[in-house]
């Protein structure tokens, strides 16, 4: 499959150049004021709400813990998150909410701060986080994320599914292995499967079953809800005390978060670079999770408004003492998986955490932690696309490039902190990109036929004598891309008066390297006597060519402006050189 920077899932409206990120919010505005959806999606997304809701809850203490904080913080990002960042989201059915990646590299960035200032500042990161992604947004950087390859995000994301079903493994079968990392903590685990807790692995598996059966039948919509809710109760009825439930993780009954102010006159250097590196990340998951969820309703997703509904949702977070939040690959899975329709599934979502966190917690603390491992699991299988797999390995072996980049990556989630894996990724995609646009250059040649169509051949290797040789060029004549069409111009090898016509239509400006290109063999045809005629070029492309120090319009070059009419300056440059020709034949004769 041939990279490109782009991805043909997600589109963008053409307005996104054009103040995009107040486009898009001024849309999600227009959402909030119009978007009740009908009963019965209404009801589907209530109930998608309350399962997430549910899944959430030790996930959401545990990145308390990861975070080094009171486990509470992550269920408080859980109401902000969901709440703010489903209004203002594109991608309607993602659940940004609190992210085990985010939570480690929030800890690490305020783990050098004294224990009694740490929470504040812990606070202060998070709003700053929400900054950064909202003024990114609002300046419409959200087309950045064009040129993470499709190839780098399907590793990144396969490789997040995967880790997302290793981490819950231990989860499920009761059982905690040994080891730095997911990988070798599930080889521990199955070297030991003998020392699985089989209680807890039974009720992992009667989720899995019912999840599976379930959806088959008249209460399909609330499948999710009842695989869960059969185990614990059978745990808690027979009073088996030895399979862990969600209380054993920690005390969630705290009541309604309470706003506080952070302290902004903690702000540092470390606070600010730590947030932004945190926010990058949060924005680039929140892409890969993007990628992988459609919207019924509205199939446009805007990037932009993406990063816009993160932020917001950030600097909530933040003021209502909860965690980072971003989209997250888990809770979006169970989100999808329990049918969820609209955005409302992730703004119940919220308020149900709330419900849950001031009045229900006594309720939701028996939980059973193998099922909502085994639920999170089976989201972990089903977010594994192996169409995506399948279509970058099979594209042919001149993209192993893109495959070979789509394992780096998967292997690098794997073994590396995320963050790691990350910017391994967004270089590979930017290596990616510069070396496909520098060599996915084309040069053809265009010749008339005698009906007067226009015909391409492919581009000689030499020019001919005394005759005007028509090119075109296809690709990105970045540096690289110049470079390489400095190789595929034909050449004036023992000639006397080529003349090529290069037609650069479109192009919005030349750059350094390929006015070096173009003067370098405009001076190799005029040691043949020849010419070089630029055709088609805008305004812009004009005055690089008038003001630079290298392209002589009096000496070899000649230039044609681009005009409305298709071909036009091409055909006055070949009428011009032609009459050259033939004024320069009769000189000679003449002499």
């Amino acid at each position: 499959m041939e990279e490109e920077a782009t991805d043909d899932k997600r589109s963008t409206p053409d307005d996104e150049f054009n103040l995009p990120g107040l486009s898009g919010l001024r849309d999600a505005v227009q959402n909030v004021s119009s978007m009740v959806p009908p009963r019965n999606k209404l009801q589907q997304d209530a109930i998608a709400g309350l399962t997430t809701t549910v899944s959430s809850l030790p996930d959401g203490m545990a990145n308390g813990l990861l975070a080094g904080l009171n486990p509470l913080y992550g269920l408080y990002a859980c109401i902000a998150g969901p709440i703010v960042g489903g209004i203002f989201s594109s991608t309607q059915l993602m659940m940004i909410t609190a992210t085990s990646a985010s939570a480690i590299m929030a800890g690490q960035t305020t783990s050098a701060l004294p224990a009694e200032e740490r929470g504040k500042v812990f606070f202060l990161l998070v709003v700053l986080i929400g900054v950064f992604q909202a003024v990114l947004g609002l300046l419409g950087q959200g087309r950045l994320i064009r040129f993470v390859s499709f190839s780098v995000m399907t590793g990144f994301l396969t490789g997040i599914s995967v880790l997302l079903v290793m981490s819950q493994l231990p989860t499920a079968t009761g059982y905690k292995p040994e080891g730095d990392n997911s990988i070798v903590q599930t080889f521990n685990l199955f070297r030991n499967i003998d020392q699985v807790h089989l209680v807890s692995a039974g009720m992992a598996a009667l989720t899995i079953l019912l999840a599976i059966l379930l959806q088959k039948t008249p209460v399909k919509k609330f499948f999710a809800l009842i695989a869960i809710a059969i185990p614990s109760l059978l745990v808690y009825i027979l009073n088996i005390e030895d399979v862990r439930v969600v209380q054993d993780i920690g005390d969630i009954t705290g009541g309604f978060p309470k706003p506080v102010i952070p302290p902004f006159s903690a702000i540092s250097f470390d606070i600010i670079t730590g947030a932004l590196a945190v926010a990058l990340v949060i924005l680039i998951q929140g892409a890969g999770v993007s990628q992988n969820v459609p919207n019924q309703n509205d199939p446009r997703k805007n990037d932009s408004r993406d990063f816009i509904a993160q932020g917001a949702a950030n600097i909530a977070s933040g003021f209502f003492q909860g965690l980072p939040v971003g989209g997250s690959l888990g809770t979006t899975a169970i989100n999808v998986l329990a049918r969820a329709q609209t955005r409302w599934a992730s703004i119940f979502s919220g308020i149900a955490m709330t419900l849950v966190v001031v009045f229900f917690s006594g309720i939701v603390a028996h939980t059973v932690m193998p099922s909502l491992g085994a639920m999170l699991i089976l989201a972990g299988i089903r977010s594994i696309k192996l169409s995506d797999i399948s279509s970058t390995w099979n594209s042919g072996w001149k993209s192993w490039p893109s495959y070979l980049a789509m394992t780096v990556t998967f292997v690098a989630t794997l073994i590396l902190p995320i963050p790691m894996a990350v910017g391994i990724g967004v270089f590979l995609s930017a290596f990616l990109y510069v070396t496909r646009s520098s060599t996915a250059i084309t040069l053809v040649e265009l010749r008339r036929r005698e009906d007067g169509g226009i015909e391409e051949h492919k581009a000689p290797r030499k020019l001919k004598g005394d005759q005007v040789t028509v090119l075109n060029v296809y690709g990105n004549l970045f540096f690289g891309g110049a470079a390489t069409l400095g190789h595929l111009l034909p050449k004036p090898v023992k000639v006397q008066n080529p003349v090529v016509v290069l037609r650069l239509r479109g192009r919005k400006h030349l750059g350094a390297t390929l006015v070096s290109v173009l003067a370098e063999y405009a001076a190799q045809l005029e040691e043949a006597n020849g010419r070089l005629y630029l055709t088609g070029i805008s305004e812009q492309v004009n005055q690089e060519v008038e003001h630079s120090n290298k392209l002589h319009l009096n000496g070899p070059i000649r230039a044609f402006k681009a005009e409305p009419v298709l071909g036009r300056s091409t055909h006055n440059a070949v009428e011009d050189a032609e009459a050259w020709l033939v004024e320069k034949e009769s000189k000679d004769t003449r002499h």
